[in-house]
Parts: structure tokens; sequence; C-alpha cells
């Protein structure tokens, strides 16, 4: 077994001389804890078998809120989030502007979308591109090609052989790959990026499984003085407890976009995304103060009614007096804190 990082990045400091790196046995990374790998005789059987919420589903027109107003794309003074739709999101802070795992048109081979994508060809301003993994509802080349040629990305920032995946479309954008523990190289950005843990997978093919990493992101700004925030970007993640100790390593989490969506069947879905109870499991071991729901909503890719997973999520949230902190403004809108 190998140990593979980046070694010209640095390791968090709660990892230093410890951690040598993901393992990897030949051209798959390995599981550190909890192993497991995706059957297709479960995906089958989710395909042949009925679904038990197929009613309640087909009778749920629920879609999330979308404004129309883009005018924030002209603001370059202010610091702002805006969820696009499913897991991307576009992040200005100190000025420059961070997009995250960019899914903006239907997905090859699967539903549509279910609201109108953004308009990623008209898409300015973007400085890094950031990839959590490499599957196709994350990662797509038409998106990706169009942004790095429509806009001058710095960097894309993405975990160990995303370059495999991407490099042929990107032209001679830099790529920045990471272990789970690494920072990235941001230097006079005033914003710090780690790769971090979570529970999932990579494949685009039949025989690619896990030769790409997957992970989750911490973002920091303000250096720890006035005003400065701690962002976690959770990716695609099933419950894990690495929450718990990514928590306990950046305390003072300020906001956790975590997933929700796309959790039924349990055999199939379980491993690899969380149901709403387990997310809000998850943002209470993150110990954030705010919780940003995604991956749900904009593509129908599992069998639970659209609407239950974000009236799940205001329940649980209502339920433990944290309504107030629930985060989940029109597709397109832009917010930030209070």
């Amino acid at each position: 077994m190998e140990y593979l990082l980046n070694p010209t990045l640095p390791v968090h400091p709660s990892q230093a001389g410890q951690w040598r790196g993901n393992p990897i046995i030949g051209k798959e990374f390995q599981y550190l804890r909890q192993p497991f790998r995706p059957k297709y005789s479960r995906l089958m059987r989710m395909l042949v078998m009925p679904n038990p919420q197929r009613t309640e589903k087909k009778a749920d027109q629920w879609t999330p809120r979308v404004s129309e107003d883009v005018e924030y794309l002209a603001d370059r003074n202010r610091d702002w989030i805006v969820w696009l739709g499913h897991a991307c999101y576009l992040m200005q802070l100190n000025g420059l502007r961070y997009l995250t795992d960019p899914q903006l048109r239907d997905i090859r081979m699967a539903p549509r979308r279910v609201f109108p994508p953004f308009d990623y060809e008209q898409l300015r301003g973007v400085d890094y591109l950031l990839l959590s993994h490499d599957h196709r509802d994350h990662v797509d080349e038409r998106c990706i090609r169009a942004i790095t040629k429509n806009n001058d990305i710095r960097k894309i920032l993405c975990p160990l052989r995303m370059s495999s995946v991407i490099g042929g479309w990107v032209g001679d954008t830099v790529i920045e790959e990471a272990a789970w523990f690494q920072r990235y190289d941001l230097a006079g950005t005033g914003v710090d990026i780690h790769f971090l843990p979570s529970r999932h997978w990579c494949r685009r093919g039949l025989r690619d499984f896990n030769r790409v990493l997957w992970g989750s992101f911490m973002i920091e700004t303000g250096g720890g003085g006035a005003g400065a925030r701690k962002i976690y970007f959770g990716g695609d993640s099933g419950y894990t407890p690495y929450w718990e100790e990514i928590g306990q390593m950046f305390p003072g989490i300020d906001l956790a976009m975590l997933g929700i969506g796309a959790y039924m069947p349990e055999y199939v879905m379980r491993e690899v995304h969380a149901n709403p109870a387990e997310a809000f499991t998850g943002y209470r071991d993150l110990q954030a103060q705010y919780w940003w729901p995604m991956h749900h909503g904009t593509y129908d890719l599992s069998n639970e009614p659209p609407a239950e997973p974000i009236l799940w999520a205001t329940k649980l949230m209502g339920k433990h007096g944290l309504g107030d902190r629930l985060v989940q403004p029109a597709v397109n809108e832009p917010w930030w804190f209070g």
C-alpha cells in the first residue's frame, strides 16, 4: 500500500507528523474507515423494484424558488454566497469568486434538471473552481470547458488525480490537487482552503472505481481576526464520524453546506448520501452556526419525493429551536450571514 499527498502543500497542524496521505493500492484509493464498494446488483434492484413512495412522489410538484435577478454579479465589493442548485455555489470572498462543483445543465443519461440552469455560458468573474469528486452531477465537461474558457481562472482546487479527468478540458489553467487535511496555496487572497474527508466514492466509467480521490472543503476568511468566517462545503457524503473531527479541528464553523437529497432507497444510497436526519446530526457534530441544505430539488436521482428532504430538514431545525439557523434562500439569490 502506498500513501499519496501533494508534497508541495502543508498538512493541517493537527495531523502534522502522523498523516502520510491517502492510502492507495494499485490505482484505487482506499477507505480508511467503513470500507464499501457499490454493487450493480443493488442498483438494478432499485431500477426494477417498485418505489414504495411512487404515488407520493408523482403527486409532489415542489421545486425550489428561483430568482432571476443577477444584479449581484456586478457587485465586487461585498461578500455573498449564491446557491445555483444541487452542489453548485458561487461565493464572493474578499473580492474573489469561488465556484463549487459546476454542474449547471442537464446530466447526460439522467433525468433532466428540474428548474432551468444558470446560464454557465454567461458566467463571468470566476477566479477559482473547487471540485469535490469526479461524478458527472458535480464535474461536467461542457460546463468546465465553458467556464475555464470564459473566465480568467487562477486555479482549480481538487482532489488527487482529478487531472486525469479534467486535464484535457481546461487548457493551461493551473490544477492544484490535494490529499485530505492539506491546505491549498492561495497566497495573497486572504482565504485559506483545506481539503478534508467525506464518505463517498468516485467513478465515471465501468473500470475506474476510486481512481480519483473524493472529499470536502473548509473555506476560511479573515485569518481569524474580526469578521473572519469558516464555511464548510461537504461535497457528497454519507453520515461520517469525520464531521465531528472536522468540527474539533476547525472550531467555530459559521456555515455548513451539507447534502440532504438522494437517500432512498437506503440499501443503495445510505453509504454515500446522508438523509436529512443524518445531515442534521452532521451539522450538530460540526458545531456549525448555520446549516445550508443542498443536493436536493435539482435532479431526480432517487426515490424520495422532491419536497421531502427540505420539509424534513425544516421540521428538525424547528423542533430543536434552530429554525432561524436554517439557510434556504431562493436559487440564484445572494445570502450572507445576518
